[in-house]
């Protein structure tokens, strides 16, 4: 994609965001023309007086002149006030739409795109970016498009009072030119990589925040700084190499205005000495010069901001572009329930960026009500078993079935709406207790909460706080035990009353009475409902229906808790290892 394409591009793009905005756009550009017109009119009175009510010696044209000056500077000042006020809105509402947009399009992304994408970076982009764009749709940017109007009338004007003068002045803008194009490709490659250096501080920034706790116990803060320092430094190198190219660019065209300015002295003093200028003429001449030179000085200085924001946009493009591998099929069904089996035929999977099989033709069936536990070392493909069932994937080769349904028949939220899952490492949001257990959940009634409070053993704990359900968790639940924010995921699972529940290692990560206590919260909740176990621990999983022990994605061994133990294999010598 070349620099004018993206450009076009990216103004493209825009205009398509504020097309609803018709109305106030139609306003605005009225607003335009007024104010390029009361600019235009203020020289000519200027010049009236100095020509003709000076000379004149007359007062009252003197104090006429001033008072259209003012009228019409009141004039210009309400209608810049009120076009800027337009601008805003038609900015505010177009980056507003905008944020909506991209937000709503990582959310619809996969699994995977997250897997691969960095927080920081995509923090970034919805931020930084974002508002970079914001900037073109601004006052200023409003001031340069009637600046631009007021260019085209002073022009056309002065060809039709001097050919010669005007022929002389329009030399330097070739070389505006020039040196617009020059500098603008080196100030947009030096913000490019502003933006990646920036990117970059933002994921570091959000991944040692998030795991200080990390930092705090191996004692790594140093190690931290250091590394953050030196993002830093590169950040800044970035933007010196940037802003040497800008401060450089506007003095530069700064120079070629002032050469304009001395065409116009030259040639218009010669004029009143000879005759065949008045002083007037030439106060006109360079107030008209200004406001020629203005859209160029308004250029010149948003150049760099209009190169930052082809950056952005072309990062924003880049998540616009990202498209989800596992989506809905045409006319999906709504899973309701589940009435038979999950059952995997033939199942392969691997990952997108991995070619190795995690998973090799996995066949198994997991009957309505019954518990299947999955048993194996990591890497086993336990986990990836999960993800296939919730979709977070999709199969490499082979199906997974619902009541004999390609889960892929099913609309991915019907879906996932029919899954409870509680993992080993709990997600819970910056909040209250509340907010966690109701989260994804609607119209739960307070007999609702306080039945998966009880059922999750988290009563008496919440009873023994001041501010009860509505006592602040922290981010990520930092102010709650390990144990404590097992049972408000249980909660939020209760509440959910998913009939297909997946427990993966949900008690991996407690200690022996923490495991206990939570023990017995997971097997209330287990009752009635179809299950799917992964378990380290292999005393949890005793009572299983079924037991599966995978190695290397393949199926090794399958039978109950008794079975296994007395066909003397893996699963024994996995047994053994634990309790002897």
């Amino acid at each position: 994609m070349t620099d004018k394409s993206s450009i076009f591009s990216m103004l493209k793009f825009m205009f398509s965001k504020i097309k609803n905005e018709k109305k106030m756009l139609i306003i605005s550009f009225t607003f335009l023309l007024g104010i390029s017109f009361f600019e235009f009119k203020i020289p000519q009175i200027t010049q009236q007086m100095i020509d003709v009510s000076i000379p004149a010696k007359s007062f009252y044209q003197i104090g006429m002149n001033v008072l259209s000056i003012l009228a019409f500077a009141l004039c210009l000042s309400f209608l810049t006030y009120y076009s800027n006020i337009v601008m805003s809105r038609v900015s505010q509402h177009m980056i507003a739409n905008l944020r909506d947009e991209l937000y709503e399009h990582v959310l619809k992304q996969d699994f995977a795109y997250f897997e691969n994408s960095k927080t920081g970076d995509l923090m970034t982009r919805l931020t930084g970016d974002v508002k970079a764009l914001q900037d073109l749709i601004s006052a200023q940017s409003l001031k340069l498009i009637s600046n631009l109007f007021t260019f085209v009338f002073i022009y056309i004007f002065m060809l039709m009072q001097d050919v010669k003068l005007t022929l002389l002045i329009t030399i330097t803008f070739p070389l505006l030119y020039f040196l617009n194009t020059f500098f603008s490709k080196h100030i947009k490659q030096a913000f490019k990589k502003v933006r990646a250096s920036t990117s970059e501080i933002n994921n570091h920034l959000q991944t040692s925040l998030t795991s200080i706790l990390l930092i705090k116990t191996f004692v790594n803060e140093e190690k931290e700084a250091e590394d953050f320092h030196q993002l830093n430094i590169k950040t800044r190198d970035n933007f010196l190499e940037a802003m040497k190219y800008q401060t450089v660019f506007s003095p530069t065209i700064e120079l070629v205005n002032y050469m304009g300015m001395a065409i116009v002295l030259l040639y218009s003093g010669y004029g009143i000495i000879h005759g065949k200028q008045t002083v007037g003429e030439l106060v006109a001449y360079l107030s008209y010069l200004k406001m020629l030179q203005n859209p160029i000085r308004s250029f010149t200085q948003m150049v760099s901001r209009f190169q930052q924001a082809v950056v952005s946009y072309q990062r924003i493009l880049d998540i616009y572009e990202a498209e989800p591998l596992v989506v809905d099929c045409e006319n999906p069904i709504v899973l309701s329930d589940l009435k038979e089996n999950i059952s995997f035929d033939k199942v392969s999977f691997h990952y997108p960026t991995y070619e190795k099989n995690i998973l090799n033709e996995l066949d198994f069936t997991l009957e309505k009500g019954k518990m299947l536990a999955l048993v194996g070392v990591s890497g086993s493909g336990k986990t990836t078993i999960t993800k296939l069932i919730t979709r977070l994937y999709d199969v490499s080769s082979g199906e997974i079935r619902i009541d004999n349904e390609n889960i892929q028949h099913f609309s991915l939220g019907s879906l996932r709406q029919n899954i409870g899952m509680v993992t080993q490492e709990i997600e819970l949001v910056d909040g209250t207790i509340l907010d966690n257990i109701l989260y994804g959940s609607k119209e739960k009634t307070e007999e609702d909460i306080r039945q998966a409070l009880k059922a999750a053993k988290l009563a008496d704990f919440i009873d023994s706080l001041p501010k009860g359900l509505h006592t602040e968790i922290g981010e990520r639940g930092i102010k709650l035990s390990g144990g404590q924010k097992q049972r408000v995921a249980i909660a939020r699972i209760f509440l959910k009353n998913a009939p297909i529940l997946i427990l993966d290692e949900a008690t991996a990560a407690l200690d022996n009475e923490s495991e206990k206590y939570i023990q017995e919260s997971l097997n209330q909740l287990l009752n009635d409902r179809t299950s799917l176990v992964i378990a380290h621990r292999l005393s949890t999983i005793q009572k299983a229906d079924d037991i599966i022990v995978l190695e290397d994605g393949k199926i090794l061994e399958r039978g109950t808790h008794k079975e296994l133990l007395a066909s003397s294999g893996r699963y024994k010598e996995l047994y053994e290892a634990q309790f002897n």
